[in-house]
């Protein structure tokens, strides 16, 4: 694609009040762009070019976005063909939140009707909601695609002509493939009870005290001199919750602590 040309195009389309000349220029450009098509408005540009300039313009108008897209004049075709056939596709499955009694695209077979998940309501707002923008996105689709059916009826109709509405016709049919692919793959998780992640947290401290409990328990009935008062005490709270906790016991320890002044209940 030649990059200075589209640049020229863009500072031509940029002049408030052209001249004669500069719109020459102008015509010269669009003749570059399409030597068949712009033949006639060329020619007739160097003539009487400020009649003309509304026209050249609009075209260069025209290609500029196209250049801007990325597309060579081959392309547009192939490009305009392959939306075409994408979005008739896409309204033929008319969503079932449009009313059916509105639903006019006699140049569109109606194949089905795009229906909601059965668990549509379970799913998230922000997925429920894609399904409603598809929603408007099919009805702008379908009257972006009847605006270019009346286009190509029209004599003298090219495929640049109708590229802009093809542009903006893709964009919103890749986006509505997109999001219907979200919405129908969003897999809803089962959540577990709020208070599930609280049990879990509290098993987790249980754990921890016991562990804390025993050796604590080990620690006071290996103690090789007298317990003070601080220690008893430690082992005394020890022993209670392993108790509050329904841990057991062996009977060594049972026995050693007792010795001590401690005694363990029995289970009932």
């Amino acid at each position: 694609m030649d990059h200075i040309l589209t640049t020229q195009i863009q500072q031509f389309l940029q002049l408030e009040k052209p001249t004669e000349e500069q719109i020459r220029e102008g015509a010269t450009l669009l003749l570059r762009c399409n030597p068949q098509r712009e033949r006639a408005i060329y020619n007739s540009a160097m003539t009487r070019p400020k009649s003309m300039l509304p026209w050249i313009k609009a075209d260069l108008k025209k290609y500029l976005g196209i250049r801007q897209r990325g597309l060579t004049t081959p392309q547009v075709e192939k490009f305009n063909q392959e939306t075409i056939a994408a979005v008739k596709q896409t309204l033929s499955q008319v969503p079932v939140t449009v009313e059916q009694d509105s639903v006019d695209t006699p140049l569109i077979p109606q194949l089905g009707i795009r229906g909601l998940r059965p668990d549509h309501d379970r799913l998230p707002e922000n997925i429920q909601a894609l399904f409603t923008k598809n929603t408007e996105r099919w009805k702008s689709m379908r009257k972006l695609h009847a605006q270019l059916a009346q286009m190509i009826a029209r004599p003298g109709y090219a495929a640049c002509d109708g590229n802009e509405i093809c542009y903006q016709l893709r964009q919103l049919d890749t986006a509505l493939r997109n999001d219907y692919e979200a919405y129908d793959s969003f897999v809803i998780e089962d959540k577990k009870p709020a208070a599930s992640a609280d049990r879990v947290d509290a098993f987790t401290d249980n754990v921890k005290t016991i562990q804390t409990a025993r050796a604590a328990v080990s620690r006071g009935i290996a103690r090789k001199t007298p317990h003070t008062k601080e220690s008893f005490a430690k082992l005394e709270n020890a022993v209670k919750a392993l108790v509050a906790l329904k841990q057991t016991f062996k009977p060594a320890t049972v026995q050693k602590l007792a010795e001590l002044g401690i005694t363990v209940p029995r289970k009932p």
